[in-house]
């Protein structure tokens, strides 16, 4: 069975694989209220979720099931600067779409992968890579390019109530109670069975 994550475990990963490729830009979520940090910089947004109808039970009994989301991350940036015989002409080159081609290429290398699959994560280029370069006026450009990759991961929904998985309870929606997260499902481990013919108790393992 693969290591089991909730979303927001898979989240910090994602997060922090985009931001140990793009060390010198920042790197927000889309859905948090920021200040535009300056260029370059990132986005990150998590998209619906889906999960198989049944899940893997575990031979402890627990219930895991597969899912999948996507992962859309933007890029924003000044590009290459444009020199002419080694001079600087202020003007910048687009290298938006690239740029982010490169992160896909560092994400679906080994080391990335073998780091990511002990986590239980897979993070899968969804083409193509789109270049959403707009001009912001006259002369200004916004060079900017967009993808989206599929992100799959198995969540843990055990013990009796199914949150045994989630890191706190209540959840920050005030979902769930301690109590609740930590109720166990209770099994039975062994059952006496009594001999009929007189030889005695006889104890059956489950």
């Amino acid at each position: 069975m693969a290591m089991k994550m909730n979303l927001e475990e898979v989240k910090e990963v994602l997060y922090d694989i985009t931001a140990m490729f793009f060390h010198g830009a920042a790197v927000i979520w889309a859905e948090q209220i920021n200040t535009k940090p300056p260029l370059p910089y990132i986005t990150l947004k998590i998209g619906s979720i889906q999960r198989t109808a049944f899940p893997f039970i575990a031979a402890d009994g627990g219930r895991y099931y597969p899912c999948q989301t996507t992962l859309e991350i933007n890029l924003y940036t000044k590009g290459r600067p444009v020199t002419v015989e080694a001079h600087v002409t202020g003007n910048y080159a687009n290298t938006a779409a690239p740029d982010l081609m490169d992160f896909f290429n560092f994400a679906e290398s080994e080391e990335i992968t073998d780091m990511m699959a002990k986590k239980g994560i897979e993070v899968t280029l969804i083409p193509p890579v789109r270049d959403l370069t707009a001009l912001l006026n006259d002369s200004k450009y916004r060079y900017r390019a967009m993808a989206e990759a599929a992100v799959t991961f198995v969540q843990e929904a055990d013990g009796r109530y199914g949150i045994n998985g989630i890191s706190a309870a209540p959840n920050s929606s005030g979902g769930g109670t301690p109590e609740m997260a930590e109720a166990v499902i209770e099994t039975i481990k062994e059952v006496e069975i009594k001999d009929v013919t007189g030889g005695g108790n006889i104890d059956d393992e489950k």
